[in-house]
């Protein structure tokens, strides 16, 4: 028996996320002159190298996020500290709203013992005597190769439901000798480390894998690290780690298309997808008897693909409708929260 095909229902080309009101906020609050420089974020808020070999090069990511809506440049950067640089940083560098830029911070230790430094970055948001953002820099050289490379530096979670959580594997890879790891010290609740059982000892050229987990336990942008630490406590790699917290009320897509016109429909599928042509899942746990249909499990900075079908009395579904995509901003749940004045 041939199955019954059914026109399609459209879905409506306009999809519009929405946004609840902010705490103590009024409905039409018009942005003052410094709201601007309070979305401009840079991960992880410190650096630590570890311990390099003197001579040798190592390099950690930084990344800088535009958290707002407008237009912003990173004019020029103030380094600090003779064995510090960056690589890969092209100024200007214009960040559009929800944009982040990666590059790299560079250790190359020129004698033994501890070293610091700083980066202070100028953008049109800030001032060269007021910097937005500022990260401080860490490393100690060293005279032999007891070197532990991590990998990959920064672990960057995106935004997670609050209730979820995400995982992400690393590695570490021990010099010239063997390194021994006395512990890791997380400096967030909300990142957890597994995988290793301390002490553990890598041998020389030898690797280890092991496993962050970001659980987030409020609405906020979170910067952290992790530090592998010898029996002195002294840091031999650090992972550094950012993600942002997010509420399922946050962010909704809202969908509507025209009814089918074929007879006795009875309902409609509504399916998403990552990849724009699919494959598509469908996310309406019972079927949905309106032309109307809210997504509320959508993420800041991704986007989304949906179709949707219409069944009749047989449930005989129809082929898929045409295509509609949504955008979801990379807004924080409370925009400029712990993110003060500079």
């Amino acid at each position: 028996m041939s199955r019954l095909l059914l026109s399609p229902a459209v879905i409506a080309m306009l999809l519009v996320p929405t946004f609840p009101a902010l705490a103590n906020d009024a409905a039409s609050k018009t942005p003052s002159s410094n709201s601007k420089k309070d979305r401009l974020v840079v991960t992880p808020t410190n650096l630590g190298f570890g311990r390099v070999k003197v001579g040798r090069r190592k390099l950690q990511t930084i990344t800088i996020t535009n958290l707002g809506n407008s237009d912003i440049r990173l004019l020029q950067v103030i380094m600090r500290g003779r064995d510090f640089d960056m690589a890969g940083l092209e100024l200007p560098v214009t960040l559009a709203g929800g944009e982040r830029y990666t590059f790299s911070g560079v250790f190359t230790p020129r004698s033994q013992g501890a070293s610091s430094g700083s980066i202070a970055f100028i953008s049109d948001a800030s001032s060269l005597s007021n910097p937005t953002l500022s990260m401080e820099l860490m490393g100690m050289g060293t005279d032999d190769d007891d070197q532990l490379d991590i990998n990959p530096p920064t672990m960057n979670f995106g935004a997670v439901q609050i209730g979820s959580s995400s995982s992400q594997m690393g590695s570490l890879t021990a010099g010239d000798n063997q390194v021994t790891i006395s512990s890791a010290l997380s400096s967030s609740s909300e990142f957890t480390l597994s995988g290793l059982s301390f002490p553990v000892t890598i041998p020389a050229g030898g690797s280890q894998g092991f496993m962050v987990t970001f659980t987030p336990q409020a609405s906020d942008l979170t910067s952290a690290a992790i530090s592998f630490v010898d029996a002195n406590g002294t840091p031999l790699a650090v992972e550094a780690l950012n993600g942002i917290g997010l509420n399922s009320e946050d962010h909704s897509v809202s969908l509507s298309w025209n009814a089918s016109t074929s007879q006795n429909i009875v309902g409609y599928n509504v399916y998403r997808s990552d990849l724009s042509g699919g494959p598509y899942i469908k996310i309406n746990p019972v079927l949905n008897s309106n032309t109307s249909y809210t997504d509320t499990s959508v993420v800041d900075g991704n986007t989304y693909y949906y179709v949707t079908t219409a069944v009749n009395s047989d449930n005989d579904e129809s082929r898929y409708s045409n295509q509609a995509q949504a955008t979801i901003p990379l807004l924080p749940p409370n925009p400029g929260a712990g993110l003060g004045e500079h």
